[in-house]
């Protein structure tokens, strides 16, 4: 048995629909590659835009600093312009007046002149000639009166022009420094925002790629639906061999070659077994009912049993966003978080709980190597021997929704009949370590969270709620394991015990398992010289 584990396997029959069972897997690997790109480019941009959006409201903020900044600065040149446009003016209105004054002096001087005669003999009477210099110098008086004041005016006009320049002037280094801040956010948020752009542009490509992948899955699973629906329907007619496709021809002479039948420990449910048995039309109870001998069913109320499932471990520091309204629980402290918050999760920080407050709220954890998966309920940080664990705590029928065992694709009642193989198994294994119950691995069950949900799986999980076998009186330990090779085997043959502890995971016959690509496996052609010298020296 050990050298069958150290030897390469093939499936069986290149040219045969299990070559379309690996082209199959090889399309879905790459989707599944492709996810994981699509994910990870997610969650990138979902960074960058909480940075930008936080980029965005650092700019709010600095120009609402610098608006009134700038308005003040406005006001204070508007004020200079005014200023310096009334002066202009009282300067102008001076000179005229001022010039007015010099020439009416002149007239009056001109007076004492070599004219005085041809003043004296102008005027009609003394009284008129009287009244002719005074009414001179009455004019030149008030001229320069006015200015006097005009000047007065003119100066005070440039006190003031000067004060505001002085304000404008000491105003400058503030505007200049909140200017400069604006500047640099909006530069960065151009650069961000950039950033963004062009991961949207991987993103959309990304989602093209998909969409081809998904095409041909498509086009290679129904043809590879069409064969199976046709071995499982011979199956049931009985015309079907347990083992059903043969070895290939013995190896030459002083060589080994090794064929085996099954993919997995082979006890309880063979997956693709069950997905032939739906293929040919039976239903998830008798599906079930076959695998587990003498089980009975029963109704369980299990809306509200809560599992815990341990998805990542270390001493890494890890994070959670909630993608609605949440709270961080720490002791006794309580913080609300906003949509998309980061929450740090670290060894050090103790216990630490991330609850959501709204239903329809998801928490996404991200581990060393960046996103992992989206999950309901709560995530619970629980350090323990210098490692913290992070754990899903919800519904265990919410638990099963996001399990990853079998395609979405399959037949629904062979999902439904692995949906209550797995409600049992995860019933069976509730408190089985200190921390957690279960964890996300095919150690116990394979859990993807949301990531993993579909709508055949959530509806393989709302049409068997609550529902288990039993045997005994007590929920049965329902194994399962992904291909038998066309005979289960007996729980004692693998795992040691004995039959009288789990007479249900008894071995049975299953015909339905020739859908499954590795129902029939071989190896190369080894020679005795090369065994020798791989296994034995």
């Amino acid at each position: 048995m050990a050298l069958l584990l150290l030897v390469t396997a093939v499936p069986a029959h290149a040219a045969d629909p299990n070559t379309l069972a690996d082209r199959l897997a090889q399309v879905q690997l790459e989707q599944a590659r492709q996810h994981q790109r699509l994910s990870q480019l997610q969650g990138q941009q979902s960074q960058v835009r909480q940075t930008l959006a936080a980029l965005e409201a650092q700019l709010a903020l600095s120009n609402a600093d610098l608006a009134p900044i700038a308005t003040q600065a406005q006001a204070l040149e508007a004020r200079i312009a005014d200023a310096q446009m009334q002066l202009s003016h009282d300067q102008l209105a001076y000179l005229q007046h001022l010039r007015a004054f010099q020439a009416d002096i002149r007239k009056i001087y001109a007076l004492g002149g070599m004219r005085w005669f041809e003043f004296v003999f102008s005027a009609r009477s003394f009284d008129d000639l009287l009244n002719r210099t005074i009414y001179l110098q009455q004019i030149s008086v008030s001229e320069l009166h006015l200015a006097r004041k005009l000047r007065a005016e003119r100066d005070t006009l440039e006190e003031q022009r000067q004060l505001l320049a002085q304000a404008r002037a000491d105003l400058a280094p503030l505007l200049d420094t909140l200017q400069a801040r604006a500047n640099a956010i909006a530069s960065q948020v151009a650069t961000v925002a950039s950033y963004d752009s062009q991961l949207d542009s991987q993103r959309r490509q990304t989602v093209i790629r998909l969409a081809g992948l998904q095409g041909q899955s498509r086009s290679l699973q129904k043809a590879l639906d069409k064969y199976e629906t046709e071995a499982a329907q011979a199956a049931l007619r009985g015309s079907g061999a347990a083992y059903a496709s043969t070895c290939p021809a013995a190896a030459p002479a002083g060589s080994v070659r090794f064929c085996g039948h099954g993919w997995g420990h082979g006890v309880g449910l063979g997956q693709w077994g069950a997905k032939g048995m739906a293929l040919a039309g039976l239903n998830y109870r008798f599906i079930d009912q076959h695998f587990y001998t003498g089980t009975n069913w029963a109704s369980l109320d299990t809306g509200n049993t809560p599992i815990h499932v341990a998805v990542l471990w270390g001493t890494a520091t890890y994070r959670v966003i909630p993608s609605g309204p949440a709270q961080l629980i720490a002791g006794s402290r309580v913080t609300n978080l906003a949509p998309g918050q980061t929450v740090s999760l670290a060894p050090s920080a103790g216990l630490q709980k991330v609850v959501p407050t709204s239903a329809s709220t998801r928490l996404t954890v991200y581990g060393p190597s960046g996103r992992y998966h989206s999950y309901r309920g709560t995530i619970v940080a629980q350090p323990s021997g210098g490692l913290l664990y992070v754990i899903n705590v919800l519904p265990i029928e919410d638990y099963l929704r996001g399990l990853g065992e079998v395609p979405s694709g399959w037949p629904l009642e062979a999902i439904k009949a692995q949906i209550v193989a797995a409600r049992c198994y995860a019933l069976t294994h509730m408190g089985s370590t200190g921390l957690y119950d279960v964890d996300d691995t095919t150690q116990f069950q394979v859990y993807r969270g949301i990531d993993a949900e579909s709508g055949s799986q959530n509806a393989a999980v709302d049409q068997t709620r609550g529902q288990v076998l039993m045997y005994g009186g007590r929920v049965i330990e329902a194994f399962f394991s992904a291909s038998d090779g066309g005979h289960t085997a007996n729980v004692s043959d693998v795992f040691g015990g004995s039959l009288a502890t789990y007479p249900y995971l008894r071995g049975v016959i299953d015909p339905w398992d020739i859908v499954a690509p590795r129902h029939t496996w071989y190896t190369g052609i080894y020679s005795y010289a090369t065994m020798e010298r791989v296994y034995f020296t």
